[in-house]
């Protein structure tokens, strides 16, 4: 988990994530936007991540939002190179 991130918050994510998937349900609520905004993220950069997923393209075992941040994790994880980073937004 992310520092900060609370449970709730996490419970949050899980439900908009869901509803992503169902016509007519997926309603950015301010509350879930807050988070994303906290993950560095966006709700279109979620959807894409998360349809990235459901396709199984997802390679490697971090959800980064950014090839920076990605960076970061791998510098923290005493990574030298990074594979992979082509589906990684570089924002």
């Amino acid at each position: 988990m992310v520092e900060g991130f609370s449970l709730g918050s996490y419970l949050l994510l899980v439900d908009y994530s869901a509803r992503l998937f169902r016509d007519g349900k997926a309603v950015l609520a301010r509350e879930v936007a807050e988070i994303l905004d906290r993950l560095g993220s966006s709700a279109e950069r979620w959807q894409a991540r998360l349809d990235k997923l459901r396709q199984g393209r997802l390679l490697g075992r971090y959800f980064a939002t950014s090839r920076a941040r990605l960076q970061e994790v791998a510098e923290k994880l005493g990574f030298k190179r990074i594979a992979n980073v082509a589906g990684c937004p570089t924002v």
